[in-house]
Formats: structure tokens, C-alpha cells, sequence
């Protein structure tokens, strides 16, 4: 049995585009990545001296997913995540071709 609300989403990768010759930011540029799997990976909670929660999430997309380390990802309830370290491509020796996955680690922190 398929968990419901897990499989089939279309994440949003926001991409910073640099700064122009005043060193302000450019608008990041954005494209969508469909059929993800989203995959909840836990959260820790830090009350020493602010109250501040991170949260993980684990996104699995098609082997060729444009998304980079430095890239912020939109999921589709509007949450906006870090991607931590750099996407992992995983070819299948299965089957011929370019099938596979790409693992996506996200972070978002709070408070």
C-alpha cells in the first residue's frame, strides 16, 4: 500500500542568479521538477538559547533532475527548503538506459 500524499509532486528549485555590478542579488531564476517523492527524514529541536526546530525532508526525483547544492527548493505546500550537500544520482544496473533516482536532501530551520 502507497502512503497518500508522499508520491507524484512537482517541487520548485529557486536558483540564485548572482549579483549585478552594485553586488545587489538578481532574482533567482526557477523551474519546476515533477513526479517527486517526498520522504519526511526527522527533525531535532534546540531550546538552549532560542527555540529553534530543523526539520529534514528527503526529496527522490527522475535520475536527471536539474537541482544543484547551492539551489533553495519550494515544495508544494509553499515551505522553502535548503538543499544540504549535493544531489546523489543513482543509476539502476537493472535496466539500460538513463533510469535511476536522485536524492535530494533538504533542511529548513525555524524559530
Amino acid at each position: 500500500m502507497t502512503p497518500e500524499g508522499l508520491i507524484g509532486h512537482t517541487v520548485r528549485v529557486s536558483r540564485p542568479a548572482g549579483t549585478n555590478r552594485y553586488g545587489d542579488p538578481l532574482p533567482p531564476t526557477e523551474h519546476d521538477i515533477p513526479g517527486c517523492v517526498l520522504a519526511p527524514a526527522g527533525s531535532t529541536e534546540q531550546t538552549d538559547r532560542a527555540d529553534q526546530v530543523t526539520t529534514r525532508m528527503t526529496v527522490y526525483a527522475g535520475l536527471d533532475a536539474d537541482v544543484l547544492a547551492t539551489d533553495r527548493v519550494v515544495l508544494p505546500d509553499g515551505t522553502r527548503w535548503a538543499v544540504i550537500g549535493e544531489p546523489q544520482r543513482y543509476r539502476s544496473p537493472f535496466t539500460p538506459g538513463a533510469s535511476g533516482v536522485c536524492v535530494i536532501n533538504l533542511e529548513r530551520v525555524t524559530g
